[in-house]
């Protein structure tokens, strides 16, 4: 008997090789599945047909008509969104600068990080970021780090979120603040939060909180507590909503 064998307690079978390879191996296959490696997979199904009934200035529906491979049909109803761009921004002095603000979709306020949806044509990836800390935060500066891009409706919408961490940041000039666009609506009555990380999170995870703020402020912890960093390879480039939208079936 081997001294492998020896040290299995009786009667407990010896657990099966990891046919991945390990940890590594397991992150890259999972990319491969998911179409992040260099060859997108085929869907498990055909699309009979498409149609968009609704085709509004910020997202359209999109129902798709699918067939499996026994034969079956069904459809599937999409919310194709123009996605947008979130950032965490942290000031000089380390505190979280958050915001309050009406959210029209669930009728009440939530307590967010500063975000807005791709709805300038052409702008690029990281302006639309500077525009929205200074619109809603009115900061400017500080250094910007890609921390995840993430479905945030996968079941029925195609919307991605680009979220970032921007340490740093400061108070624009009155100069600076004259450039910027007047908060209309939702941010007309917009408040900002100025807070320690643990205050912050409380903060954010009242029921039922944001997710992608959520998402932002536990990243940023596990990017503070040194155990974590972004892979900055996976930046999105300045065009990437022009090539998500491309990128959608006809």
């Amino acid at each position: 008997m081997s001294s492998g064998e020896g040290e299995r307690r009786a009667g407990v079978p010896p657990e099966p090789p990891d046919p991945s390879g390990g940890p590594a191996a397991t992150v890259e296959s999972a990319r491969r599945h998911s179409g992040r490696g260099t060859v997108p997979p085929e869907p498990p199904y055909r699309a009979l047909d498409r149609t968009r009934p609704y085709q509004g200035k910020l997202v359209s529906v999109r129902v798709d008509h699918l067939a499996s491979p026994s034969g079956e049909t069904t459809t599937r109803e999409v919310v194709e969104a123009r996605g947008a761009v979130a950032g965490l921004a942290v000031d000089e002095q380390g505190r979280v600068l958050l915001v309050e603000q009406w959210r029209n979709a669930p009728g009440g306020r939530l307590v967010e990080i500063a975000a807005g949806q791709y709805d300038v044509d052409g702008e690029a990836v990281e302006a639309a970021l500077r525009r929205e800390l200074a619109e809603e935060l009115g900061v400017g500066g500080g250094t910007a780090t890609w921390l995840a891009s993430v479905h945030t409706t996968p079941g029925w919408s195609d919307e991605v979120v680009d979220l970032f961490l921007v340490e740093g940041v400061r108070p624009l000039s009155p100069r600076e603040r004259g450039k910027v666009a007047k908060g209309v609506w939702e941010e007309a009555e917009l408040r900002v939060l100025r807070l320690g990380l643990e205050e912050a999170m409380a903060l954010a995870a009242t029921p039922p909180g944001d997710a992608k703020t959520l998402l932002a402020l536990a990243l940023y912890g596990l990017k503070h507590a040194g155990v974590w960093t972004s892979d900055q390879a996976g930046r999105p480039a300045p065009d990437a909503p022009a090539r998500r939208a491309a990128a959608r079936p006809g």
